[in-house]
């Protein structure tokens, strides 16, 4: 994707995201996005991403194709495994992102978007970011998520993998305790989802400075 179309998505986007949250609702301590919840999700709902920019430089449904050879082997485990492979999940995601900087694809929190985009996980947007008393906090929106792009709302977050390669690159990054948590997501009735992120750090640490 080039640099004004990321541009142009994620200013599209970020105006979703504050009519959302304009109206969102929150039960039993989770934030619940406008679109009515409906049943559990099912084949019909992987196999039917729906992602507008992600899709508009690839041919014969490719976009389509890749995002749902992903999603059946993260989102369609067995009854028994969903507890245990939410945990696999965000370790495996923790670790992907690590390698990642480790093996240069990502030298700077500036290399984020770029990354995400190029390799389909979802348009990146870090759209808060703020230095508190023991660190830093952000607020890290990825719109047309891999994961859950045009999944109905069921009610809960769904993006674990991708919770885990937030956390291992700002964590591979900074050097610093780094905890990432999905708050809105697609399958909780967003057309987004949040992750707020905490970065501790001394201090003379700095995000910036890395």
């Amino acid at each position: 994707m080039k640099r004004d179309e990321l541009k142009k998505a994620i200013d599209y986007y970020r105006t979703k995201v504050k009519e959302e949250m304009a109206s969102e609702k929150e039960i039993n301590g989770q934030f619940i996005g406008p679109r009515n919840p409906t049943r559990k999700m099912d084949l019909e709902d992987i196999i039917h991403p729906k992602r507008p920019f992600l899709s508009k430089d690839v041919e014969n449904d490719v976009d389509s194709i890749y995002v749902t050879t992903f999603r059946f082997g993260t989102l369609k485990k067995p009854v028994s495994m969903v507890k245990c492979g939410h945990g696999t999940d965000l370790v495996g995601g923790m670790e992907f992102g690590s390698q990642l900087v480790q093996k240069g694809f990502i030298k700077s929190v500036k290399d984020l978007a770029p990354v995400f985009a190029k390799y389909k996980l979802g348009i990146l947007d870090i759209f808060m970011e703020k230095d508190v008393n023991n660190g830093k906090k952000m607020d890290i929106m990825v719109y047309e998520c891999i994961e859950c792009g045009g999944l109905p709302n069921i009610g809960e977050p769904v993006c674990y993998f991708e919770t885990g390669i937030i956390t291992g690159i700002l964590k591979e990054l900074t050097h610093k305790e780094v905890f990432a948590e999905e708050v809105r997501c697609w399958a909780s009735g967003y057309s987004f989802c949040h992750f707020s992120v905490e970065i501790n750090h001394d201090p003379e640490g700095s995000l910036e400075s890395q």
